[in-house]
């Protein structure tokens, strides 16, 4: 039988290790899963307490950041920085150097959205 959606169970998704030195994620919808040209990806990332996603950026690409667990400060390559607590979202525009560091002693979650912009 063909069917015409796909479905996957969080649960059976693996935490894999993320391309920063720290951190891991679980890619939830990867580009390879979808039609659209422009779709990068839809993960669940994992930062434990005291450790940072180190300054990098995204070519082309961007970025949609949902915090649903923990806090933490957020930096540009500009010097702005802004707290985030559970709830907060951030869009980092494409090409634009950005880290996200969890200050607190609690492990931090979020969901990260990636779509090309060309």
């Amino acid at each position: 039988m063909i069917y015409m959606f796909s479905k996957k169970n969080l649960q059976d998704i693996p935490v894999e290790e993320t391309s920063h030195a720290s951190g891991s994620r679980k890619v939830i919808v990867g580009k390879e899963e979808t039609s659209s040209q422009y779709f990068e990806a839809h993960t669940y990332g994992y930062l434990p307490a005291g450790v940072k996603w180190a300054m990098h950026e995204h070519d082309n690409i961007v970025e949609i950041c949902v915090v649903t667990k923990g806090k933490g400060l957020v930096r540009d390559s500009e010097g702005n920085e802004e707290a985030f607590v559970a709830g907060d979202r951030f869009i980092f525009p494409s090409n634009t150097k950005h880290e996200i560091e969890n200050n607190s002693d609690e492990a931090a979650e979020f969901y990260f959205f990636r779509f090309q912009d060309r």
